[in-house]
């Protein structure tokens, strides 16, 4: 483990050797006892460990990099008591109901787990690594802090909008930021971790790092995001004239753009 540690100059095999330890024991605790109440903890709390360990890893506490990695803890300490919460009130999630019981299947959605965090996070993994000669902020770095803060700002903004809205038993929620996207929480996710991507390249952190935010965009976008709700909307309210009106008129992502 050491030499791993002293031949891994980026820290990317560490990384993604804690996240694969993490999220597997988290699988084998869920599987075991088929409970749902693991899996956004195990998700948040890995992106907040890489941050920390890697921070510490490279020894360089300089203001930049204690920024870049106070954003995502601050990232992953709302969501994840904000999830822990949402799970806690309903009992269970219902993305697992069809896979939940069979090993192959919860197995893979773990997998995409590992691939996430691991992936979203590499631009802080990245620059924690570095040598850094900038210890300000420099102008580029403004607008990934600005693009973090505005994202972050939406998507607490639209959890606790639709949190409330269920919890009092209503439909589709439609008010607030929803009434201009269909899916704003996914938004400012997606808009707060190009913040993060920015910011870390404005010190140096090399380009391809950027799958990042796109492979969060990707999941998003693609597979376990937007498709699930879209599909389970459209089965419980599918035949509702306002429903259908305000997936009509309402942007399914950016507002403003009806993709």
């Amino acid at each position: 483990m050491i030499d791993l540690i002293e031949n891994d100059e980026h820290f990317i095999l560490v990384s993604l050797l804690l996240t694969v330890c993490m999220q597997m024991s988290f699988f084998a605790v869920a599987y075991t006892l088929q409970i749902d109440k693991l899996t956004d903890f195990a998700g948040t709390s890995n992106f907040l460990i890489l941050a920390i360990i890697t921070l510490w890893l490279g020894g360089d506490f300089s203001f930049p990099k204690i920024i870049a990695s106070l954003m995502v803890i601050l990232w992953s300490l709302r969501l994840g008591v904000y999830l822990s919460y949402r799970i806690g009130a309903w009992g269970k999630d219902n993305r697992f109901d069809k896979i939940r019981t069979k090993f192959w299947s919860f197995l893979g959605f773990w997998v995409l787990q590992i691939l996430w965090v691991f992936l979203t996070s590499l631009p802080v993994i990245y620059f924690n690594s570095l040598e850094n000669r900038e210890y300000y902020l420099v102008p580029m770095a403004y607008l990934g802090i600005g693009m973090f803060a505005i994202g972050f700002i939406i998507e607490a903004w639209a959890d606790y909008t639709k949190f409330n809205h269920k919890l009092h038993g209503k439909k589709w929620c439609h008010t607030g930021l929803w009434k201009y996207s269909r899916h704003p929480n996914y938004f400012g996710n997606i808009l707060l971790w190009f913040g993060i991507f920015i910011f870390c390249y404005a010190y140096g952190v090399p380009l391809w790092t950027i799958m990042g935010p796109l492979w969060t965009t990707f999941l998003l976008l693609f597979v376990s995001g937007i498709p699930f709700l879209e599909a389970s909307a459209d089965k419980k309210y599918g035949e509702d004239a306002e429903y259908l009106k305000y997936k009509a008129e309402t942007a399914i992502l950016i507002p403003g753009f009806k993709l």
